[in-house]
């Protein structure tokens, strides 16, 4: 479902999601990954990474989170890291891709 590396000398936090995730997985991860987020004062000051590469769905749920922890992220330090080509289009269609840093 996912899995959290840090990596302590760039400071970035990359969380490697698989599966399917929609509503019903969705709701589980949202508790998991504010414990994992690192925060001061409200902000991650860390880099953010959300990896997909293993992700064959999202869902509006999982859209919400990123936008969620975007916000929580210092500007400029979350990105969501190797889309399949569909889901990378979902971003573009919701207008996303670029707020998110979607590659």
């Amino acid at each position: 479902m996912v899995t959290f590396n840090y990596n302590p000398d760039d400071k970035v936090l990359t969380a490697t999601f698989s599966g399917r995730l929609d509503t019903i997985a969705v709701m589980k991860l949202s508790e998991i990954i504010q414990i994992k987020l690192p925060m001061t004062d409200g902000k991650s000051e860390e880099k953010i990474v959300f990896d997909l590469r293993d992700v064959d769905y999202i869902s509006s749920s999982f859209i919400r989170i990123c936008v969620n922890v975007a916000k929580q992220a210092a500007p400029g330090n979350f990105s969501i890291a190797h889309c399949q080509p569909f889901i990378k289009k979902t971003f573009k269609i919701s207008g996303l891709d670029d707020i998110l840093h979607v590659s």
